[in-house]
């Protein structure tokens, strides 16, 4: 059997509502991979909001946040 790709990505806690849709209509245009799992990390404050337009075949993931307003801090402890 061989190994699934998996593709993620996340926005490092930027843009607002309208950003996401975009986002996520971006991605709903494709083509996705069969053969790949996709998984976006989205600001925590959106989780609920992205998990009702995602399409089942994307997964939705929480990413953390960090101290300072800017920055690549992720997966910082």
């Amino acid at each position: 059997m061989s190994r699934r790709f998996i593709v993620g990505g996340n926005w490092k806690m930027n843009g607002d509502k309208d950003k996401i849709t975009e986002i996520v209509s971006n991605l709903m245009r494709g083509p996705l991979d069969p053969n790949a799992e996709v998984v976006i990390g989205v600001p925590s404050i959106y989780l609920a909001y992205v998990k009702s337009i995602m399409p089942d075949n994307i997964s939705v993931a929480a990413q953390n946040c960090w101290k300072v307003p800017n920055g690549a801090f992720t997966g910082n402890n």
